[in-house]
Order: structure tokens, then sequence, then C-alpha cells
């Protein structure tokens, strides 16, 4: 992706977090040789969700208990069989982040949560793109790009944004992580965008543990003044990676030599290194070199190249589940 034209929260949250990691993963397109069953499990929950909710959408008279969960159980599987099924074969590895927890969960999902989705709100979209346009307010930035996982019309006529989370456990840090994140703030921006209001969001979190089966909806109401003060953060940070871009292009030609440093996205060192408790998946490459360039197209050891696309991904797995029908 040409992140001169659009920039999406992942990749620009990874920018804030630490520029050199930004520069590795999607610049560089480093990518570890091993695929994460986070993403992967998440991915699958997402689309079984999904689902239903698009028959939600189109007629949620016909929706059951027994039938959203047979129809996400499906969607999952057959994502599954795309995404997770030869990369993790053995399920006692990997659960709960399994199918067969997952058709567990799915059950409890609906039981808890069905009614409340049907009576109380009516699904407005499903998976909905949005783009922010950023260059008509300064030239040259990129447009702000994301996808609303649903959007609800409430019975009092205001609208309601959901994302939907998998996680291994729910502490007060990470309450406030998604009260704080940019991504509610760009999801309630997008939401005021389209739909002409200040939307409220929701976090709908799936516990994925060992012991039990748990879901909690995490409610996030916030004021316009939020909205303008993200987008004024947002220029901020696109005129950052936008200059950064240039430098990138200007260190490729200027340095060479082993010892030489670059301009271009600096390191951030300290905090970034160990966000969410874990080291860095770059920590170990970021120490060894202080020119990263050196790599450029030749990456080292147990590093792969692998662009990542959003929209081409998802058009290539559209029509690999269609070939599954």
């Amino acid at each position: 992706m040409d992140y001169r034209q659009k920039i999406d929260y992942s990749s620009l949250s990874t920018y804030m977090d630490c520029p050199r990691k930004f520069l590795f993963q999607y610049i560089l397109h480093f990518r570890s040789s091993k695929q994460s069953i986070h993403l992967v499990f998440g991915s699958c929950w997402h689309y079984g969700l999904e689902c239903v909710y698009n028959v939600l959408k189109d007629d949620p008279d016909i929706v059951t208990v027994d039938f959203a969960t047979n129809l996400s159980i499906k969607s999952f599987n057959k994502l599954w069989q795309i995404e997770g099924a030869h990369r993790f074969p053995d399920e006692d590895i990997i659960f709960p982040k399994s199918p067969g927890h997952a058709a567990n969960m799915y059950y409890q999902y609906w039981k808890q949560y069905l009614k409340i989705d049907q009576e109380e709100k009516k699904v407005l979209a499903v998976e909905s793109p949005f783009t922010i346009n950023l260059s008509g307010t300064i030239p040259g930035l990129p447009d702000y790009i994301g996808r609303l996982d649903l959007i609800h019309r409430l019975a009092n006529g205001n609208v309601e944004i959901t994302d939907h989370k998998t996680a291994k456990s729910l502490w007060p840090t990470s309450l406030t992580s998604f009260e704080m994140s940019f991504q509610t703030d760009g999801y309630l921006t997008a939401g005021h965008i389209y739909y002409d209001s200040v939307p409220s969001m929701i976090y709908n979190i799936a516990l994925c543990q060992k012991s039990k089966i748990a879901f909690h909806r995490f409610y996030i109401n916030k004021r316009k003044a939020q909205i303008e003060q993200f987008i004024n953060d947002l220029l901020y940070y696109c005129q950052l990676i936008t200059h950064d871009l240039s430098l990138f292009d200007q260190d490729l030609i200027e340095f060479k030599k082993w010892t030489d440093n670059i301009n271009c996205f600096r390191r951030c060192p300290g905090y970034a290194c160990t966000l969410f408790m874990s080291n860095c998946p770059y920590v170990r490459i970021c120490k060894l070199k202080s020119n990263p360039l050196l790599w450029h197209n030749k990456p080292p050891g147990g590093y792969s190249i692998n662009e990542w696309n959003p929209e081409t991904h998802e058009a290539k797995i559209k029509k690999q589940l269609e070939e599954l029908s």
C-alpha cells in the first residue's frame, strides 16, 4: 500500500508507537516467518459474527440462537480452512483458540446477545468501509481509510458502532486503552461524517480462556469536540509520516556505508520496545544495525518480505471463500 495515498489505523498506530517499527513492518515489509494464532483466530471469529449480522440486517425474523450458532460455526470453519487449518493442525496445542472452542463460544454469545440485537437495535451496515479525506485540508496528505465492523440504529434514533475483539483477559488498563485509542476516535469520526450524528461506540469483547466462556461489551461516548481533536491529531501524524517518506527516498540514495545512520523513521526506544508486556518483534535487528536500509530487499534471518495490503488481502480471501462455497 502506498502510504502517500492512504493509511489505516494499524499502520498509523504502529508509527505512533515507534517510527522505526513502521519502517520495518510497512515500508521494508519485514514479517516473521511464523503466523500468529491470535490474528488467525480473531479473523475467523470476526467472520462468523459478520455472516450472522448480515442476515440480521436483511431478514432478522428468521434468526434464532440455533440458526445464528450454526451459521457462525460454518463461516468460522470456512475461513479457518483457508487461514488456519494448515498452519495450526493440532487443536490441543492452540486451545482455547481453536475451532472446537469457537463453536461453544458462538452458542453462548448468541444466547446472551441475540435478543438484544434483534429487539433493541436495527442493523444498518456490516463491514462498512470509510475514507476520511485529508488532502483537502493539507495538500499531499494520504486518505485515512478503515472499516466499521457493525453499525446499528438504536430505538431512540442514535447510531451505534461496534468493533469485535478477542482477548485473553480483560484488565482495567485495556479498558482505558480502548477509551483513549486512536481507533475509537477514528471510528466515531467516520460515523459522524457518514451518518451526520455523534455516534456511540461498543467494543464487543470475547474472552478466549481455557476455564470459562465470557463476553463483555464496553461502551464509549464522546463529545463532538473529541472528533475535532482527532482530525487535528490525524493531520499532525500524517504530516510526520509524509515527511519521513521523503527522507526515506533520500536515505536510500545517500547512506550506503555500514556505519552510516539514517534520517528517516527514527527509533523510539524504551516504552515502544516492550509494548503489551512483550518485546517488539523487531527489537533484535533494531539493536543490531543503526542503518536498517542495508537490509533493503534483503531481510535478515527469521524474516521474509511480505507486503501487507488490506484491500488486496480482502479480495484474495473473498475469492477463496467463494471457491469453497
